[in-house]
């Protein structure tokens, strides 16, 4: 009877261990799924610019300038969430931004001659399209808390970021007035080129950038 009861004791003493270790788990469970629904990371995301190059299109009247980033977000935690739930990713960006000259706004009222003198007036150059190459761009390294599992979000940001960055980068760039440029000098080529022989001289002009006019969808 008594080395049952000495078995029975020896039991119950090896089950503590057990229940302690699903107490901990339990409890290590509970926190993670509190932190996951209370606590909203916030994101930092950073980018280093490259302009790879800048390539003029004249067929569209337009400019285009290719760009290459290297970005990184990062999920925003303090203390030692960030350990646990914090996440990182590094990825590199290519993508290019075109501008260039909407012809189809050109009107009667544009264009005019006077003798031998033809004068055409293009309306200003905009922002056409801001692309992210997703073929080319790729994830160069992803870093994630313990507890914490890849937020597809966080590539979404990336890539929007990515986007905004060539666009501001382009703008400061000067890639409107580049395309201005590059537009009066397409038109007026391909004037010259129509050899009319009342035309002996081809004035063309181009509205100033205007950067209050609304951005294209892809570059918003």
């Amino acid at each position: 009877m008594e080395a049952m009861q000495q078995k029975s004791k020896i039991r119950q003493l090896m089950s503590w261990p057990a229940v302690l270790l699903l107490l901990v788990a339990g409890a290590v469970l509970i926190i993670s799924f509190a932190v996951q629904q209370f606590f909203t990371p916030s994101y930092r995301i950073t980018a280093n610019i490259v302009l790879e190059r800048i390539q003029d299109m004249s067929l569209l009247t337009t400019t285009r300038y290719n760009y290459s980033s290297v970005v990184t977000s990062e999920r925003q935690m303090p203390g030692i969430l960030g350990a646990l739930y914090g996440e990182r990713m590094a990825m590199v960006a290519v993508g290019y931004v075109v501008a260039g000259v909407d012809m189809s706004q050109i009107t009667a009222n544009d264009v005019s001659v006077d003798g031998d003198r033809l004068s055409i007036r293009l309306p200003a150059p905009t922002l056409q399209d801001c692309f992210l190459d997703e073929q080319a761009s790729y994830v160069v390294s992803r870093d994630t808390g313990i507890f914490n599992r890849a937020a597809p979000n966080l590539d979404t940001e990336a890539r929007r970021y990515a986007v905004q960055q060539f666009r501001n980068s382009a703008l400061e760039g000067k890639i409107l007035e580049e395309a201005q440029v590059q537009a009066a000098e397409v038109v007026k080529t391909f004037v010259t080129l129509l050899g009319v022989e009342a035309i002996r001289d081809v004035n063309i002009t181009v509205a100033m950038p205007n950067p209050s006019l609304p951005l294209p969808n892809s570059c918003s």
